[in-house]
């Protein structure tokens, strides 16, 4: 029994999907690839798989079903559903294997006529031409209708179906209501062999299309995105290449861009207290060249009137950074935890002694306390002169 097994894993292994779907491979199949299928997927020799399916359906035909309806819901590989057969002896011996198990099949099912409650012969014969037709359908259907092979195949697996149901009808011997039951059941079984599969693959086929509507969809929305954006920004860089201020600014604002594109939305860009914050720091950045990366712990949410406030306010001092400070970047740091936010913006420029800021003054009274303290906040600054300068606004939002 060694190497029956074959050591699998559920772990991502260089891409790969840790649980796969299942799928019927072409190479290696002897019919339509379930028993290949199987043993791929579960990691068992394919040999097997076909025993058991075998014994299956000598012990009672559980195996045609089972083989039939997995071959139904399956589908093939990716890329290979519309590539030419392979060259190989396979579709023969797959044809002489539905017959020898058809066989089998037939003579067990025709012993079990002589004992009680067994099959007649009148009604196997058309059960068999039934498979028959509806194998040679669903091969067609699996293979892609195309040319006036598969055209041919398919109606000569439905003139086959509609035969056996007709000879299933004419054998019966019930009268009246039941008969005319049996007739309206027999019927829909036949439409249901052929169309509940012709039903999957155009189904199957038309969320393939989708799915590569919105693949091509999608990747014309980022070469347009590139084109107006990125494409633009090397473009300008290319041009000012002898300004490396002018360079690192649209290097940082167009940084700042994509990732948002990435990552966020406008709605949440204006909507969110984390997306405001990040806004106007790129906004600062954009207009004074300022380098300012914010930094936020917490759950984000909706932008609040207090949170707007506490923006603005920060958003001020990073302009005062910008003026007086006489460095090219500041940290910004927003907290938003238990409904209170907090914000600080630090920088290690030339700072300055608060108590001696002249009255006439209005930026950090009016743009930073005054603007807070109206929501109910409070505004702290802290700066040493020749060390830097703290800002720290804080709000309640509950």
């Amino acid at each position: 029994m060694e190497g029956m097994f074959r050591k699998q894993s559920g772990a991502r292994i260089r891409g790969e999907v840790a649980y796969p779907v299942y799928t019927r491979p072409r190479e290696g199949a002897v019919f339509a690839g379930v028993a290949a299928g199987l043993a791929r997927h579960l990691g068992v020799d394919v040999f097997w798989v076909r025993l058991v399916l075998l014994g299956l359906t000598v012990t009672g035909g559980v195996g045609v079903l089972l083989y039939a309806g997995i071959w139904l819901v399956s589908t093939r590989d990716a890329g290979t559903a519309d590539a030419p057969p392979t060259r190989t002896r396979v579709p023969a011996l797959g044809w002489w294997g539905l017959i020898l198990v058809t066989l089998v099949l037939g003579s067990t099912m025709s012993v079990s006529t002589d004992g009680e409650g067994g099959l007649h012969v009148e009604l196997l014969v058309p059960l068999v031409v039934v498979a028959l037709g509806a194998v040679l359908a669903w091969q067609a259907y699996d293979r892609g209708v195309r040319g006036a092979a598969g055209v041919a195949s398919v109606l000569v697996g439905t003139g086959l179906v509609f035969v056996g149901v007709v000879v299933l009808l004419v054998g019966t011997s019930s009268d009246g209501f039941v008969q005319a039951l049996t007739a309206v059941v027999f019927t829909l079984a036949g439409v249901a062999v052929i169309g509940v599969p012709a039903a999957l693959r155009v189904s199957e086929r038309l969320s393939t299309e989708r799915a590569e509507k919105l693949a091509g969809e999608q990747r014309a929305a980022i070469a347009a995105h590139l084109h107006d954006s990125v494409l633009q920004t090397l473009a300008l860089i290319q041009k000012n290449a002898a300004e490396p201020e002018t360079v690192s600014r649209l290097a940082r604002s167009q940084e700042r861009e994509l990732r948002q594109w990435l990552f966020d939305t406008q709605e949440k860009q204006t909507l969110s207290v984390f997306g405001a914050l990040e806004r106007a720091c790129g906004e600062v950045e954009d207009l004074f060249g300022l380098h300012l990366a914010p930094v936020t712990v917490g759950e984000d949410r909706p932008l609040s009137d207090a949170a707007q406030a506490a923006v603005l306010a920060a958003r001020e001092a990073c302009v005062n950074v910008a003026k007086h400070a006489g460095v090219d970047g500041a940290d910004v740091y927003a907290e938003l935890l238990g409904g209170r936010l907090e914000i600080f913006v630090r920088d290690r420029g030339r700072g300055f002694d608060p108590e001696a800021v002249p009255a006439d003054r209005h930026g950090l009274a009016d743009s930073v306390h005054g603007r807070v303290e109206r929501v109910g906040g409070t505004a702290t600054v802290r700066s040493t002169p020749g060390e830097g300068t703290e800002v720290r606004v804080a709000v309640e939002l509950d």
